[in-house]
């Protein structure tokens, strides 16, 4: 049985050889019953038979020589181009790819290959951020310790100085000085946030009444009368081991920097929802008005597979919150949870407030990501252990 030719146009290794074999064994077998009809009547005499043995010897190296051909042609020569470039990976050229075959085996064993390639450097590239970001933390909190206080005193004397200012340009003047006091307070804030070490979490919190009570907080304070909220959450509750108020700056600032990506105005969608790990790493959840085969496959984010090929987790909570703005670029998919990333105007952020949530999310053993959104902007989905107790 001939095996099926692939999409691609490939063919089994197997096939080709066994092809090729048979065509050069007939071939063979007709040449020397060929060889026999025409020495047939020289056979009984000494020179015939040597004839007859040389041409037997010379069909059967023709076929050994036309088969070493075709070994080393689908066999020896991809393999050896294989070897090659596999050597060259374990040497250190990770930019070096293997060839693809011309045969099926060959052609999937090149993509295993580029495809562990592929996952090395990504694992390269992010130990070399999570080097990177450990130094960060380290000296951001050095560096907002040693800036408090001297804040402090900044915010002291202007408050004294504008009990003495006789004019409105000395008033003005201690205003924006006060603004920007404050406003180097909050980067303050934000690098102890994200420099201090936190402890691990053992409080059983539920993520819908969270998010609700981040909602509440919100609207309350007038942030979202522009926006309109659509929550689509998951009953019965879902528990997860974390600390409440760190869990509400997590959503705080997911909420903020949505608005802030919409310019004020659009739509945010908040779904949640437990499910298997075996299917977390799916993208394009499903709405409520969907039908339940709707899926919008996606490729699993690096963050994800990462978080997935070290969590024990058997069930998962997962959390979209997804918005209607610009989005965000492929190349920044990753850089986005970085400290002082930012895609806002300089002055509106200052790339902490991903890198913040980022932290807290990892803490709690889970992991966040961010892909292109339903509406156009971006989604961030997060991942957290369900408490099983």
């Amino acid at each position: 049985m001939i095996a099926r030719r692939p999409p691609d146009g490939r063919h089994s290794i197997r096939t080709e050889l066994l092809l090729s074999l048979a065509i050069l064994a007939v071939a063979a077998l007709a040449f020397a019953v060929a060889a026999v009809e025409l020495m047939a009547g020289q056979a009984s005499t000494a020179r015939g038979a040597v004839y007859l043995v040389v041409l037997v010897a010379a069909d059967v190296l023709v076929f050994v020589v036309f088969a070493a051909a075709q070994v080393e042609r689908a066999v020896i020569r991809p393999l050896r181009a294989t070897v090659d470039a596999a050597e060259a990976i374990a040497g250190g050229a990770l930019e070096r790819r293997v060839p693809p075959g011309a045969s099926v085996e060959f052609a999937n064993l090149s993509a295993s290959v580029n495809r562990m390639t592929d996952h090395l450097l990504e694992e390269r590239a992010h130990l070399v951020r999570a080097e990177k970001l450990a130094s960060v933390g380290r000296l951001a909190a050095g560096v907002a310790h040693e800036i408090g206080n001297p804040l402090g005193a900044i915010n002291g004397y202007t408050h004294l100085l504008r009990r003495g200012a006789a004019d409105d340009r000395a008033r003005a003047a201690l205003d924006g000085l006060q603004r920007e006091a404050d406003r180097i307070d909050r980067i303050v804030r934000g690098l102890l946030d994200y420099g201090r070490a936190h402890p691990r979490a053992d409080t059983r919190v539920d993520v819908n009444d969270t998010v609700r009570a981040v909602h509440e907080l919100l609207a309350t304070q007038g942030v979202l009368r522009r926006v309109g909220v659509s929550m689509e959450l998951a009953a019965p509750a879902l528990p997860v081991r974390a600390d409440r108020h760190d869990l509400e700056q997590v959503f705080v600032n997911l909420f903020l920097n949505a608005v802030d990506a919409m310019d004020g105005g659009g739509e945010i969608v908040v779904r949640t929802g437990a499910l298997p790990r075996a299917r977390a790493a799916e993208g394009g959840a499903r709405r409520a008005g969907d039908s339940p085969d709707t899926r919008v496959p996606r490729a699993p984010s690096g963050r994800v597979s990462r978080w997935l090929a070290g969590t024990e987790a058997r069930d998962v909570v997962k959390i979209v919150v997804a918005d209607s703005g610009p989005g965000v670029a492929a190349d920044m998919a990753e850089r986005i949870f970085d400290p002082f990333v930012t895609t806002k105007d300089p002055g509106r952020g200052t790339g902490l407030g991903l890198a913040i949530v980022a932290r807290i999310v990892e803490n709690f053993g889970g992991t966040v990501w961010v892909e292109p959104s339903r509406a156009g902007g971006a989604a961030f989905h997060l991942l957290l252990p369900l408490d099983p107790a």
